[in-house]
Order: structure tokens, then sequence, then C-alpha cells
């Protein structure tokens, strides 16, 4: 179906959504830093990057703004534990901006991110 880099420095967490998006017949590059994100962003073309924000040593919007500037039309999904006490259309709001098409908030259901992503995936 697609091929999608997902990014998350907890190896559970980034071994749970690979299952997931596996599951739905994609094609999954999983990397536990930032670095090896952008590392993989510039030696190969996705149609989908699902990132973590808050990482060690370089974040998530590190990674959002550099697959931006290789590929702007890339889709993008963010992973977030924000606290469940921000608004999650004020996150969504800010999020826009940076080009990303949609959230998921941890922890992660398996219906929900599957859902999201085929959203995303489909309206291009």
């Amino acid at each position: 179906m697609a091929d999608i880099l997902v990014v998350d420095d907890d190896p559970v967490s980034l071994s749970i959504v690979t299952k997931i998006l596996e599951k739905e017949g994609n094609t999954v590059t999983g990397c536990t830093d930032a670095r090896a994100a952008i590392e993989s962003l510039t030696f190969h073309e996705f149609d989908l990057l699902v990132t973590d924000l808050i990482m060690p040593e370089h974040d998530g919007f590190e990674v959002i703004q550099v697959a931006k500037n290789l590929r702007p039309d890339l889709r993008i999904i963010v992973l977030s534990g924000i606290d469940e006490r921000v608004p999650p259309e004020l996150t969504m709001q800010a999020l826009t901006k940076l080009g990303v098409a949609r959230m998921v908030r941890k922890p992660i259901k398996p219906t929900i991110l599957a859902s999201e992503v085929l959203a995303v995936l489909i309206a291009g």
C-alpha cells in the first residue's frame, strides 16, 4: 500500500506502530532517533512520515523541517504524548503550520492509527 517512515525514540512504541502499519499492508522503515530518520529521508522517497515529537538530541520538529525541505508534498502524521490538558485543536493548529496532516495521541490505539494513516494516504 504505502512506504512509511516511522520515527520514535521508544523502541516499544516504534515496534507497536510498525506492526500496526505492516498489518495494514504497508512497508515500514523504523528509526529510533532523528538523525537516522533524516538520513533515511535524504536517500529514500517515502509516501508518509509518522514521527514522535519529543526525542532526545534532535526532536520530531527537526525531522519535520528536513522532510518538508526535501519533499514539500510529503504527508506527515505526528505521534504525541502531549499532555491531554492541552486541547488537541490548539496543538493541531500549530502543527498544521508545519505541514502536518494529522496528530495521533499516545498511547496509540491501533484502529485510530490505522484509520488516520488511511485517511492521509487517500487524501493525497
